[in-house]
């Protein structure tokens, strides 16, 4: 067998056994999934009620329907909370058995979220549809090659913001405060990825500033494909590519050079 048949064997291991466990606790995950719709939908309830029947910032009420609703799906798409699981092992020394197994840890991580996150998408996306067939204003109004566009931009949104949490989990090395550096970065990122409020509400130099740095890339700019706002400015979509994988190359590299550090501090007995 091959190194890259053996590889992708491991995956389909991994895979399966953490499908199977997802399947156990099935009723937890989805609690927890419900939750985490809060707040989208509290944040459309507020501005589809300040918008009334005109509309703030180019946005109707019906634009903040298809908004937020895009948000609530690419987020729930790109989200990754190995930075909890990282804190926990490297602190309390159970990363050691990690270390020692026949296949880097991240590998564990990146499985556990893409088995989340087919999960979610078979329960979300036929129910937008469906949700669709009775709300016009979730139908979308963007062609086939639009749509492959979009998984295209909610892929590396979700690798970006996987190694942006790993990377934050893998300061557990130096600190003991990584969960709280991270959820300062969450605050940040609520605002000005566009998950509070399209980007166009907020002060030009903010959503400048939003759009350079990792922020836009990660969940607006998926929703703005989805909703179809981009469809007459081709130069911005392929900015905002360029922009994902740019940011996405840097930190790989990033957390490449963090690995290589942390490990060298790293010490722990049990796990």
């Amino acid at each position: 067998m091959s190194g890259a048949a053996a590889f992708w064997r491991k995956y389909g291991v991994l895979f399966k056994t953490d499908w199977a466990i997802m399947m156990i606790y099935r009723s937890e995950t989805l609690i927890w999934m419900v939750g985490a719709f809060i707040q989208p939908l509290v944040s459309l309830a507020v501005w589809v009620s300040l918008s009334g029947s005109g509309s703030i910032a180019g946005y109707t009420a019906s634009d903040y329907v298809l908004y937020f609703t895009g948000v609530l799906v690419v987020d729930r798409l790109t989200r990754a909370w190995d930075v909890y699981e990282l804190d926990r092992d490297i602190r309390e020394g159970t990363f050691s058995a990690k270390l020692l197994r026949p296949f880097h840890p991240i590998h564990w991580s990146i499985n556990g979220n893409i088995v989340y996150k087919a999960f979610f998408a078979i329960l979300m996306l036929p129910a937008w549809l469906l949700l669709a067939v009775f709300f016009p204003a979730m139908r979308l109004s963007v062609d086939a090659g639009t749509l492959g566009l979009v998984i295209i931009a909610v892929l590396l949104s979700s690798a970006m913001r996987f190694v942006i949490g790993y990377q934050f989990g893998l300061l557990a090395f130096w600190s003991n405060r990584a969960t709280a550096m991270y959820a300062l970065y969450e605050a940040i990122h609520m605002f000005l990825s566009g998950r509070i409020a399209p980007l166009s509400m907020f002060p030009d130099w903010v959503a400048a500033a939003a759009r350079v740095l990792p922020f836009y890339s990660t969940v607006a700019f998926p929703v703005d494909l989805l909703s179809g706002r981009l469809a007459d400015t081709p130069e911005a979509v392929w900015q905002g590519f360029a922009q994902q994988i740019g940011w996405l190359l840097l930190l790989v590299l990033s957390l490449r050079l963090v690995w290589r550090a942390g490990l060298k501090r790293y010490g722990a007995a049990g796990g």
